[in-house]
């Protein structure tokens, strides 16, 4: 083989492939070279990206590990995908102030950390001030709802009864409920997380 950069990015995806999968096996590089009959030195030689093994050692070293020549030299990606905070969603609640009957046709921005085309989970960063009522629709049955505030502290009323939620603290509920999130009050600014969880319908 060439010293092409071709050749180099195969070289590094072998030594990768071949540590990973060793690990995963639970092999040292004394029993992948018994199990390969490849020498000890050859696979330390090729997990460092060095060396131009043959097609014998391929072979051999593909047998230890249980998989096939492609896989052990596949270029493996993180299955993972970033989302920047400029493209998480918008979500709006109706909002109302307490003994304030004139607001309560406002409504309140929350972002959306989860994708649009999250099912199972949804992430949503809650920010109250002052005596906001943010009233949130129920969710459908089997829905678990966690609750964390990150800074200040609030009250979480479900089903006619209030819960207060200081920083720190984690509330779980039936998000099936009717609920709301409510500031104190005091002038300081709550920010937590509500972290919806459905379970898939079999």
């Amino acid at each position: 083989m060439s010293n092409s950069p071709g050749h180099e990015t195969q070289g590094a995806s072998l030594a990768s492939n071949m540590k990973h999968l060793r690990k995963e096996a639970s092999l040292s590089q004394e029993q992948l070279s018994e199990r390969s009959g490849v020498p000890r030195s050859t696979i330390a030689s090729l997990e460092r990206g060095e060396g131009n093994p043959t097609l014998q050692v391929l072979m051999g070293v593909a047998r230890g590990l249980g998989v096939t020549i492609a896989e052990l030299l596949a270029q493996r990606k993180a299955n993972a995908t970033l989302y920047k905070r400029e493209e998480h969603g918008r979500l709006e609640y109706q909002v109302s102030h307490l003994n304030s009957a004139a607001s309560s046709a406002a409504l309140a921005e929350m972002r959306r950390l989860t994708p649009a085309q999250s099912r199972y989970l949804t992430i949503e960063e809650i920010i109250l001030s002052g005596t906001e009522v943010a009233v949130a629709s129920p969710h459908p049955q089997g829905t678990e709802e966690f609750f964390f505030v990150v800074s200040g502290s609030c009250y979480v009323e479900i089903a006619g009864e209030s819960f207060h939620v200081n920083e720190g603290d984690l509330l779980r509920f039936d998000g099936s409920q009717l609920h709301s999130y409510r500031g104190l009050g005091d002038g300081k600014r709550t920010t937590a997380y509500a972290i919806v969880v459905q379970s898939p319908r079999l």
